[in-house]
């Protein structure tokens, strides 16, 4: 009967291949976040809370601006009218 090392994915996620290649997927998708955040950019604020992170197996875009889940989806005004949501964290998936 057939096993696999239980270890397998560990050992994949840390051959240099496959960490270039992470890297370099990440670096794309933060670049298409970084672009619709650029589009809307009024202060600066939401660009500069943009952080990304290549570490040796895993990799992460985050923003950590406080309002991002309205900028993001939309939210109303306090006179109720919609803004519509720029969706940026749609565009890095």
């Amino acid at each position: 009967m057939a096993s696999l090392d239980p270890h397998m994915a560990r050992r994949l996620a840390h051959l240099p291949a496959v960490r270039a290649a992470v890297a370099a997927e990440l670096r794309k998708r933060a670049a298409r976040v970084e672009a619709v955040v650029a589009a809307h950019t009024r202060t600066g604020a939401l660009a500069s809370s943009i952080a990304v992170v290549v570490d040796r197996v895993d990799s992460t875009v985050s923003i950590s601006d406080p309002a991002i889940l309205a900028i993001n989806y939309g939210h109303h005004t306090p006179s109720g009218r919609w803004v519509e949501g720029i969706h940026a964290i749609e565009a890095g998936l």
